[in-house]
């Protein structure tokens, strides 16, 4: 075990650069996966606005108007004084300040044109253009009501039905559910943060395993090439799962919700982790045997991971991205990671896993596959190195 030995002796070396950068990114996926848990809380969420009403025209279409201009919002009495106005809106005590003027309601009732109620607010705010849309649509409203030959008393009643009226929105057939629960941000970033590290962090040990002097020396020695490049996996293997147990504690240490790392979910994805360790492993190992220089490692880690990131659902979700990016991404290994992290966050006990274990077993393939190239493109070196 000899070069397994060795491995670790130069791992232990940058052990330094190997924390720092697990600290770095660790930080940014916590970070992230707050940021992501509370953009999902805040979604949807309906406002309240403070507004003024000063209805000087007391018909019965205006009441109404201000009766729906309260609704969701919440109604500010001040006094009706243009200075007391303006330090109002300069001191965020009130938002909007809406007039109806005199004569509006005997003008929608009349069919002529419309006396039009004045919205003042906070100048480069949306509040103007909200409430200026609620008086418009009022007022559009009962004019569609009194060119329909309704009698006046009727087209304030009418309107205030069909104001009140609600539109039920749900997602269309095909639409894709975009959120997700706070565990799902922890492990979605893990395909970049762990191909940045493995890259930086394990790279330079194979780079010094196959410098021409060390690979010639090592060919000349009893040590065949199939047991040293088994032991070289081997130190890579042990390496990744520990840097996956530092980031599980990490994790533990950090996660607001602890006890989600120990339930179903939290074994699944756990699982789903390992399987792209497989991954990470391949990218490493193939990477080791072609990069004759240290300088360009994180050249390559910031185009591998920041590529994957991008075209497979990691920094962009899946709903965002088109169908024929989604469909080159199927050839990427990250594509089938968060997938399967999807599926994980809406799992439902009792559902079938088929669709898990697929994604799963691609991933497996993907590494099996990508460490085949490598020992065959080490084989090849070596095969051209003799023939020489």
């Amino acid at each position: 075990m000899q070069v397994y030995k060795v491995f670790f002796r130069i791992l232990n070396k940058q052990k330094i650069q190997i924390l720092m950068y697990l600290i770095i990114f660790f930080s940014i996926s916590i970070a992230m996966s707050y940021q992501g848990e509370d953009t999902q809380k805040g979604m949807f969420k309906a406002h309240s606005h403070k507004l003024v009403i000063f209805d000087e025209d007391g018909s019965e279409l205006s009441r109404g108007m201000a009766a729906y201009l309260r609704e969701g919002n919440k109604e500010v009495e001040i006094e009706d004084d243009k200075e007391t106005i303006q330090d109002e809106l300069y001191n965020r005590n009130i938002n909007c300040v809406i007039r109806i003027p005199k004569g509006y309601g005997k003008s929608l009732e009349q069919g002529g044109k419309t006396v039009r109620p004045e919205v003042l607010s906070i100048p480069g705010t949306i509040y103007a253009e909200t409430f200026k849309n609620m008086t418009g649509r009022y007022s559009s409203i009962a004019k569609a009501y009194q060119a329909g030959g309704l009698e006046p008393g009727q087209i304030a009643e009418k309107t205030a039905e069909t104001c009140r009226e609600k539109v039920p929105v749900t997602l269309a057939e095909g639409g894709r559910e975009s959120s997700h629960q706070a565990l799902y941000y922890f492990f979605a970033y893990f395909p970049y943060i762990f191909i940045s590290i493995s890259v930086v962090g394990i790279g330079p040990i194979l780079v010094v395993f196959h410098k021409k002097e060390v690979k010639e020396r090592n060919l000349c020695s009893c040590y065949p090439l199939q047991r040293t490049n088994f032991e070289l996996y081997g130190g890579m293997v042990t390496t990744e799962i520990g840097f996956c147990l530092c980031y599980f504690l990490m994790a533990f240490a950090a996660m607001k919700q602890r006890s989600q790392l120990f339930s179903f979910q939290g074994m699944l994805y756990c699982l789903n982790v390992f399987c792209f360790m497989v991954v990470t492993l391949g990218i490493v190992f193939l990477v080791g045997q072609v990069v004759r220089k240290s300088s360009v490692l994180n050249m390559i880690s910031n185009v591998i991971a920041l590529g994957m990131s991008f075209l497979c659902g990691i920094f962009v979700p899946l709903e965002f991205l088109g169908e024929g990016l989604i469909k080159a991404a199927h050839f990427l290994p990250a594509y089938w990671y968060i997938t399967s992290a999807n599926w994980i966050d809406h799992y439902v006990p009792g559902q079938e896993m088929g669709e898990l274990w697929r994604g799963m077993g691609i991933q497996l393939l993907f590494g099996a596959a990508l460490v085949a190239v490598g020992l065959a493109y080490s084989k090849a070196k070596v095969a051209a190195g003799q023939r020489e």
